[in-house]
């Protein structure tokens, strides 16, 4: 009898023990709501949900009351149900880790929504857990922007691998030039008809591009000049389109002859305006769907801060709570948190750099907006922050590389040829053999492009044409 009491009180406090977890994880899912962050609490076995808050509930399209005490995975996009099932059930038996997955959900609309969960198992001592608790974020315009990048950079490879390119000369002297099929086929005419006057060719020419045309054709021409101009088609015989020419000047038979090329460019510019839109598209994206959340006084001090916040400057929450964050930053970024962000009446956002635990800066994007209680009473700084380093590193990498691109246009092209050969690692004497010409004529034109483009040794050169290979490739 004495067992059986000890037995049913155990059961009791148990009960006890439940009910209050019980009561916290709710108070849990409410106080994500303030963050829109979702929460559910799902029974490992079957993925059944036993507590949801408003967050997810309305990032799913659906009732809360319609979710309980059904499977959370019966809402998840069938290619990914298994996938889901077992990350779940995974947590039964291995119950010490968090886990994070991205899982596309079915709307009650039909259409998908992207949510990063972070699971974490609810165990008791060695006991299998039998429930989880998962928080969730949106992250379904990051999806997005991701596949529109994709896509975009495909088009733009396809675009270099099958560059549509046509030439042309044009002998001093003479009213029409050669042009070759490609180059018809460009500009929409019949080859049948011959060669295009520079008149004719003009017209094709947008308006406004026409005094580049004008420009690169007058004189005085020099022997080896390289010019390079980019213009558009007249938009009243078609869709307008985008070229980049470039022209060189020799001498035939005591003639001066201008030879060029042009390159259909369209779909490179298209993509390149698709791309700064999706780039825009990106930073509104990270600036309402934070991926680290942190909470300041007005002081910059952090009061509260999430596990992703931490773990962006490589730190543990416990350590990173009560630092400074204007402390934590570099100079002129610590200025711009102080007079910009720390303000009860102002939500901003701005890049910022803070410094690692390890000592290294990271780049930041952070939105600051006031946090207000149910009385309305001030209670805080609610900072939202997404790590964008290598962001900012390909745009440093990105902007290098079009500067060295611009230094290359000042060389000729027989300049460009022994810098092609210098940079392979080839002895005077070999590019010499190579292009048929003189060894003096190489070093003349060696000690050229070194001037042209400010380098002092053979590295710099090798530096500056593979920066420039950078913005080819991509």
């Amino acid at each position: 009898m004495m067992t059986s009491n000890s037995k049913d009180s155990n059961r009791a406090k148990s009960d006890q023990r439940i009910d209050v977890a019980h009561q916290s994880v709710a108070n849990l899912g409410s106080a994500l709501d303030v963050f829109e962050i979702g929460f559910v609490r799902l029974e490992t076995a079957t993925t059944v949900v036993q507590d949801i808050n408003r967050t997810l509930s309305r990032m799913i399209g659906r009732e809360g009351s319609d979710l309980i005490q059904k499977p959370l995975a019966q809402w998840v996009d069938q290619d990914h149900r298994p996938g889901f099932v077992d990350l779940v059930e995974s947590l039964r038996q291995n119950s010490s880790r968090c886990v994070v997955g991205e899982f596309p959900m079915l709307n009650n609309n039909s259409t998908t929504v992207w949510l990063r969960y972070t699971f974490v198992a609810n165990q008791v001592g060695d006991q299998q857990s039998d429930v989880v608790n998962a928080t969730a974020i949106d992250v379904s315009q990051a999806k997005n922007t991701e596949e529109e990048l994709r896509l975009a950079n495909d088009r733009f490879d396809s675009a270099q691998a099958n560059s549509r390119v046509g030439s042309w000369e044009w002998v001093e002297g003479e009213r029409v030039a050669w042009w070759s099929k490609q180059l018809y086929e460009l500009h929409n005419m019949d080859p049948s008809l011959g060669p295009a006057t520079f008149e004719e060719f003009i017209e094709l020419v947008d308006p406004k591009d026409r005094e580049k045309i004008y420009e690169v054709n007058r004189p005085p021409f020099i022997e080896g000049d390289v010019r390079r101009f980019e213009f558009s088609s007249n938009p009243k015989f078609g869709p307008r389109r985008y070229f980049a020419a470039t022209v060189w000047l020799t001498r035939v038979n005591g003639k001066m002859v201008r030879r060029g090329t042009t390159q259909d460019i369209t779909k490179p510019v298209e993509l390149r305006s698709a791309l700064q839109k999706s780039e825009e598209q990106y930073r509104e994206m990270v600036v309402t769907n934070a991926e680290g959340n942190a909470i300041l006084n007005l002081d910059g001090k952090i009061l509260q801060a999430d596990r992703k916040f931490a773990s962006i400057l490589g730190q543990e929450v416990d350590d990173i709570t009560g630092l400074n964050l204007c402390q934590l930053a570099e100079a002129a970024s610590a200025k711009l948190i102080e007079d910009r962000m720390l303000h009860r009446n102002k939500s901003e956002a701005h890049e910022v750099r803070l410094t690692h635990k390890d000592g290294h800066l990271v780049w930041l994007l952070l939105t600051c907006s006031s946090l207000f209680n149910d009385s309305d009473q001030f209670i805080g700084i609610q900072v939202r922050a997404v790590d964008i380093t290598h962001r900012k590193h390909v745009e440093t990498l990105t902007k290098l590389a079009a500067e060295a691109k611009e230094k290359l246009k000042r060389l000729t092209i027989r300049e460009r040829q022994v810098l092609e050969q210098i940079v392979e690692g080839r002895m005077n004497k070999v590019i010499a053999n190579r292009l048929e010409i003189s060894e003096k004529t190489v070093e003349r034109h060696r000690s050229n492009l070194m001037k042209k483009l400010d380098a002092q040794s053979v590295a710099e050169l090798v530096k500056l044409s593979m920066t420039a290979e950078i913005m080819t490739a991509s």
